[in-house]
């Protein structure tokens, strides 16, 4: 089901490396992990960027059923409870849901780098993952994410580096 270490190496930040590592240990050849494999004290200085996702399965919508105090700075509220589309981020919901219907779809985890699209998050760069959890090994049912938030640094006036992220 998992093979290789191609994404791994794609990962720009420990921090994604540690997440990816330790969900990957969970995995067996044949199944991914539940949400009851996942242990809070083993991932403990990701927890306040981590988040876990629901499969609402019946809408093709996303529910957000954790999400760590990291993610008040962000929203100026707490999303646990909410919809991935009912968070204010713009354009950023449809993103969001591309990136959560394909690790469904394709029942793999996914990473990379956007901007937040929050109120309090357009000077940062948003380093994620998002990996697949299941109820009986195959079936997508929850989604482990892990944001990573860094400070951007001025950008040149220049509109050709203007869509760049540095970070």
């Amino acid at each position: 089901m998992i093979e290789g270490n191609a994404l791994r190496h794609q990962m720009v930040l420990p921090q994604q490396q540690k997440i990816y590592d330790y969900w990957r240990s969970k995995c067996s050849a044949d199944k991914f992990p539940s949400r009851h494999e996942i242990f809070p004290e083993d991932i403990g200085k990701q927890l306040p960027t981590t988040t876990l996702t629901e499969v609402v399965a019946e809408t093709g919508r996303y529910r957000i059923r954790l999400a760590g105090t990291g993610f008040w700075n962000l929203f100026d509220s707490e999303i646990q409870g909410r919809h991935i589309d009912e968070l204010p981020m713009g354009c950023r919901n449809d993103y969001w849901k591309n990136v959560l219907d394909n690790v469904v779809k394709h029942r793999r985890p996914y990473a990379g780098v956007t901007r937040p699209g929050t109120p309090n998050g357009s000077h940062l760069a948003q380093f994620w993952i998002r990996l697949p959890l299941a109820d009986i090994g195959k079936n997508v049912t929850m989604i482990l994410g892990y944001d990573h938030f860094v400070k951007m640094e001025a950008q040149s006036s220049d509109s050709s580096v203007s869509d760049k992220l540095y970070a």
